[in-house]
């Protein structure tokens, strides 16, 4: 049996400016650690031909529970490291920056396992992992080994299309708002294709609930073409197909998740297909938020293939060039996607979230500073 961590919150009246603003939360003081070898504490569960899986995830309320308060939910989703706890802690920390909003939202953070951390912490006999990190960040299928046997598998991308429209029921959270999927690093490679391809977006609208996509300082991005820009560039918004040269050097450099091609060994994405993708991709609400500093040819866990080098060298270089890449592929005029920029955060997904433009496309919060002094 899993247990549910106590919660702490104290209760702030939010200024009608800040309507739209969510958290019944708790104050990070209430936070206690996991040790090393824990997972987060909760369990979402999916029935998979009768069967069973769990998702481990960190949480500041209930999510089966019906709620009033909650008018926003935030998900933090971590990077290589899964440590969905520290993630969920440092969203918390950055909610406690914006009057009133902890008092309704929710904060979850999903814990998405490979097979090799799941060899290394215990786990629960139903608990859901991945073979790679980029069948768990790109929609691919869960895994099974010997020692943890898994008789069905799920996508990463239906566990999630899941969990939304059962956040999304009125039955539980009649008064909510708005959804923020928030990813940062390899949390932002999975926020970056999930925004493009899930099934549950309409879904979520058609109950009055906005949904948010924010994709944080991830390695790569998926390309909606074949287009990357000009290797001499200099302004990184001009694109074509690459050289004859090129593609010999990199063949593969169009192959899901840098692009489209080969959806068919990808269940989830096939089933979507390329003309949904690309259609609906411009139309959801988008945001790549980048730290400024997060601009070093060999930072750590940096894609340097050749499909990733093609979308440019560094973090910061690679999400520029795909805002410019949005904008050649709709059109300016005919997405709904923004970009926004943390100075002086390099890869740092605390730095980004409590930075101002992460508070204001992740809890709608304006700040307002005095600069005259």
């Amino acid at each position: 049996m899993y247990r549910h961590r106590s919660l702490t919150w104290t209760a702030h009246r939010i200024a009608p400016a800040l309507a739209l603003l969510g958290a019944l939360l708790i104050s990070s003081a209430a936070v206690q650690p996991l040790h090393a070898d824990e997972l987060c504490p909760e369990r979402y569960h999916v029935e998979v031909d009768g069967q069973r899986l769990s998702l481990p995830y960190c949480s500041t309320v209930p999510i089966d529970q019906r709620n009033e308060n909650i008018r926003r939910i935030v998900f933090s989703i971590h990077g290589v490291a899964t440590n969905a706890e520290t993630y969920f802690q440092n969203m918390v920390r950055a909610a406690e920056k914006v009057p009133g909003a902890l008092d309704n939202t929710l904060i979850i953070a999903p814990q998405l396992m490979t097979a090799a951390y799941a060899a290394t912490v215990p786990i629960g006999t139903t608990d859901i992992f991945w073979r790679t990190s980029a069948e768990r960040f790109w929609g691919g299928q869960s895994g099974s080994m010997d020692d943890h046997p898994r008789a069905v598998s799920i996508s990463s991308f239906e566990v999630f299309d899941r969990l939304l429209a059962d956040l999304t029921n009125p039955a539980v959270f009649p008064n909510l708002e708005i959804v923020v999927v928030a990813g940062h690093s390899g949390g932002g490679q999975f926020t970056n294709r999930y925004g493009a391809s899930n099934q549950v977006d309409d879904l979520v609208r058609q109950r009055g609930v906005h949904i948010r996509y924010i994709v944080s300082n991830p390695s790569t991005y998926v390309y909606l073409t074949d287009e990357r820009v000009l290797a001499d560039s200099r302004t990184r918004d001009e694109f074509a197909v690459p050289s004859n040269d090129a593609v010999a050097d990199c063949p593969a450099f169009d192959t899901y998740g840098s692009g489209l091609d080969g959806l068919e060994a990808w269940p989830y994405l096939e089933q979507v297909g390329i003309d949904r993708i690309r259609r609906e991709y411009g139309q959801r609400d988008v945001v790549y938020l980048k730290g400024m500093n997060d601009n070093d040819p060999e930072g750590a866990a940096l894609a340097r293939g050749c499909a990733a080098m093609l979308q440019g060298a560094q973090r910061l270089d690679r999400g520029i060039t795909y805002f410019n890449y949005i904008e050649h592929f709709y059109g300016p005029d005919g997405h709904r996607h923004r970009i926004a920029f943390a100075p002086q955060v390099g890869h740092d997904h605390a730095g980004m979230w409590a930075s101002e433009p992460g508070l204001l496309h992740i809890f709608d919060y304006a700040v307002t500073l005095d600069r005259s002094r």
